[in-house]
């Protein structure tokens, strides 16, 4: 009996790792890095180059590039957490989710012009628990950890939403006192005329 429960508590220390996730450190800067790959990096990198050229070739409407970006960030997210901590699995995934992510932000970002502020707003509102549900599935499978890590990470997407939705309430408001200024501007001018 003695055997058994040692045997026990060997198979309960190792059920912080259950569904074949990652489970360790490395697994968890692994899913941390894909989520600020995502949301941080891919961005930036629009920023940096939203002038080129080959941006036309990649501007797609975001009807279309949030849906598949959203399948692809799953696919590939889902994928390197059964891949394990090593280092060299994982550059090709990156490169990829980083291009795909670049095209995502695309519409957002870039200088296509295609979203307004509210436009952009709503891309983002959609997009943020969207590309979560991926990291709710590796949470599920047992690397609590590595999917809360993913999840902490792409909270700049939602920041970025409320930014944009913050804007387009900021100008909506100086439209809307502007408005006013001149109703009222016309009423003094009517009631002085007559």
């Amino acid at each position: 009996m003695g055997g058994d429960m040692g045997d026990m508590g060997g198979d309960m220390g190792d059920m912080g790792g259950m569904g074949g996730g990652m489970g360790s450190a490395a697994g968890l800067a692994v899913m941390a890095g894909m989520g600020l790959i995502t949301s941080v990096v891919a961005p930036l990198l629009v920023l940096a180059t939203r002038r080129q050229r080959w941006w036309r070739c990649l501007d797609w409407h975001p009807a279309v590039v949030l849906p598949a970006f959203v399948v692809v960030h799953a696919l590939i997210t889902l994928g390197m957490e059964g891949t394990g901590p090593a280092p060299s699995g994982h550059v090709l995934p990156a490169a990829v989710l980083l291009g795909c992510a670049a095209v995502f932000w695309h519409p957002v970002v870039g200088s296509t012009g295609r979203l307004d502020a509210i436009g952009r707003s709503v891309y983002l509102f959609l997009a943020a628990p969207s590309l979560d549900l991926a990291a709710v599935v590796v949470v599920a499978q047992g690397d609590s950890a590595g999917g809360l890590a993913m999840i902490v990470a792409m909270l700049p997407i939602g920041l970025a939403a409320v930014a944009y939705m913050w804007r387009w309430l900021v100008t909506e408001e100086a439209a809307a006192r502007a408005l006013d200024a001149e109703d009222i501007e016309v009423r003094e001018v009517r009631h002085a005329d007559t």
